[in-house]
């Protein structure tokens, strides 16, 4: 076999895969086209790949894809969802015990966002100004979602009283059938389980994520159109660098990020004050 012969064949095995992860079959994935992207922390943690496919794909293919936004025709994927033993990784089951474990959630958004503010106040000349805050933005709403996403963990995982509420609320985990063999096997707790489940839930999904609070954690986000804007342009930071699907780039200053910031700080604040009474 050729080298480029071995290539194709990991290519093909390699759409299989994102076909199965997808929902949809190897054949009408041959027929979309995409751009891949990766939402990462600052320090290289790979949280996600987003997908985005073309704008001429075709549209009934797209709406059968799982977790898709069909207005953006983008979806997010985890990396463990590629390899069948990812789960078993070292990363994976240090990831789990941290959001599982520790209680820091808060302290770790603040030192983002604080590293975030130190950021606008570096002297570049405009050009690279504008391309700095479309990546300081795309890394504020990442480092929100992580917080999002840890202190929900945390809280739910730790609680039996929260993880019955979780098993009421949620169909989807309310009805996973777990064997005493696989309990057995894996040597899991029910909170390992429970974290687990949520950690491959996206919280990028704000409306699910607001829900979820709401539900399992009492807690409302009330009024924050202000987030889902910023996912919004987010998306266009992380796809576009900054410009929207005409070209036209967005409006991101040094003001705005700030803005961010601070509303970021007041959610998570209020959030924390919530869980601590």
């Amino acid at each position: 076999m050729s080298n480029q012969q071995y290539e194709e064949t990991l290519e093909e095995q390699s759409n299989k895969e994102l076909a199965s992860i997808l929902g949809i079959s190897y054949d009408e994935l041959c027929q979309l086209e995409w751009d891949v992207d990766t939402n990462e922390s600052s320090d290289g943690l790979i949280y996600d790949y987003i997908y985005t496919f073309r704008d001429d794909s075709n549209l009934e293919i797209l709406k059968k894809i799982q977790g898709i936004d069909i207005e953006g025709r983008y979806v997010y994927l985890q990396p463990w969802e590629f390899e069948s033993d990812y789960c078993e990784s070292d990363y994976y089951e240090s990831e789990i015990a941290w959001d599982i474990e520790s209680s820091e959630q808060l302290s770790v958004l603040e030192n983002h966002l604080n590293s975030i503010i130190n950021l606008t106040k570096i002297v570049v000349d405009e050009p690279t100004k504008i391309d700095l805050f479309v990546m300081l933005h795309a890394h504020i709403v990442a480092a929100m979602e992580k917080f999002l996403s840890a202190t929900f963990i945390h809280e739910v995982a730790n609680s039996g009283d929260l993880i019955r509420k979780l098993l009421e609320t949620d169909p989807k985990i309310g009805e996973k059938k777990l064997t005493l063999k696989y309990i057995y096997k894996e040597h899991k707790k029910i909170e390992t389980i429970v974290a687990e489940y949520l950690k491959d839930l996206t919280f990028h999904r704000l409306k699910k994520t607001k829900e979820m609070y709401k539900q399992v954690l009492d807690i409302d986000f009330e009024n924050i159109g202000w987030f889902f804007k910023a996912i919004k342009v987010r998306h266009h930071c992380v796809h576009r660098a900054g410009s929207d699907k005409e070209g036209k780039r967005v409006n991101i200053t040094k003001e705005s990020i700030i803005k961010l910031v601070d509303d970021c700080k007041e959610l998570s604040t209020l959030i924390s004050s919530e869980i601590g009474k």
